[in-house]
């Protein structure tokens, strides 16, 4: 290896407040980014691999030979960026950025160069490099589609994410999401909040046997009050709850039922899936919170904080019982202290004896 090149991935830039925008990210949090919204998303496994499929609405970006000079990797940043932006202009949503490939050193090689030049874009605010050839230039009067990318990055990336997985691995899990997906088919998804919730919206129909034969959902959470198809959710097993779509809706039996009906398919073995469809995504947020508290040990706090970091859309809180939800968690921390003052008694008791 070159050390022009070992240089450039030893350098750590950051953002102008010393931290940085590089984040590795595994399967479930690229399932739960919305890629039909317009991302930058960067296959640079080589171009032949990409023709055989790839992640839905990835751009190629190929890696080179490890021993790539710099300026050779900036000339073919520059060539992408160009080839690009005569395409899309810029990615609608910029942030995050998403990298991913194989599992080769030259890719790994790749794709932290990659993230660092962009790293660079944000904090330095201008263009990739100084070997930019006049005769690559896409301006036009009063317009430079170059820099207009470029500024797209700097102002709005807040991160760039490498996929620790190889794409095979991603694949393997996601494959719905793989291959040659036409953009005009892709539709909203549910979003995994564990290995075993998935949480659900309005824009996602209820009964959607395709989907959830595609997610592997086994159980759902729903309200008797909503419309639902029962011959499609024939093979699904299903949880009723006597709730309304309503702000005043007292939800302490409901949560009980639903801790209980979660837990059980998570303590089954079976890998279960159960997905939340309780009217919206802030009603549906509720039982999953609940859950987090009883049933996880969380905070009320740190379970905002699973939710928030798994799901990419606004949850409203007005709409996700928050009275009840605080009211709930001081119930659970009273129930935990009282479980565990138990089994101090018990241990005592077993000493003295």
């Amino acid at each position: 290896m070159s050390p022009e090149t070992t240089s450039a991935v030893e350098e750590q830039p950051a953002t102008a407040d010393g931290s940085s925008l590089l984040r590795t990210v595994g399967p479930d949090d690229v399932f739960n980014l919305p890629l039909y919204e317009h991302h930058l998303v960067m296959d640079i496994r080589p171009s032949h691999e990409y023709s055989r499929g790839h992640m839905a609405t990835a751009v190629s970006f190929p890696y080179p030979p490890l021993q790539t000079l710099e300026e050779e990797r900036e000339r073919l940043l520059i060539d992408f960026i160009h080839s690009y932006v005569k395409r899309y202009m810029r990615p609608e949503n910029p942030s995050p950025v998403l990298l991913y490939g194989d599992n080769s050193p030259a890719a790994r090689f790749h794709s932290e160069w990659l993230a660092r030049r962009l790293e660079r874009i944000q904090r330095e605010r201008k263009a990739v490099s100084t070997y930019v050839p006049q005769t690559l230039s896409l301006e036009e009067p009063g317009f430079d589609y170059f820099e207009h990318f470029c500024l797209t990055i700097a102002d709005s990336a807040k991160e760039i994410w490498i996929l620790e997985c190889s794409y095979e691995d991603f694949a393997a899990e996601y494959s719905f999401l793989c291959g040659h997906v036409d953009f005009m088919t892709m539709e909203p998804l549910p979003h995994r909040i564990t290995k075993h919730i998935f949480l659900g919206s309005r824009v996602i129909p209820l009964t959607h046997a395709a989907l959830c034969v595609r997610l592997g959902i086994t159980h759902m959470i729903v309200s008797r009050h909503q419309p639902i198809d029962w011959g499609e959710l024939r093979d699904i097993s299903v949880l009723t709850c006597d709730v309304r779509d309503s702000n005043t809706q007292a939800m302490m039996e409901c949560w009980t039922a639903c801790v209980r009906f979660i837990g059980e398919i998570e303590s089954n073995g079976r890998g279960g899936r159960v997905l939340v469809m309780l009217f919206g995504r802030s009603r549906s947020a509720s039982v999953v919170l609940a859950h987090l508290v009883m049933s996880r040990g969380m905070s009320l706090d740190e379970a905002w904080g699973v939710l928030r970091g798994k799901c990419w859309h606004l949850i409203d809180k007005s709409l996700a019982y928050e009275d009840q939800l605080k009211e709930w968690e001081r119930g659970t921390t009273l129930s935990y202290n009282y479980v565990h003052t138990l089994q101090l008694l018990c241990i005592i008791l077993c000493t003295l004896n």
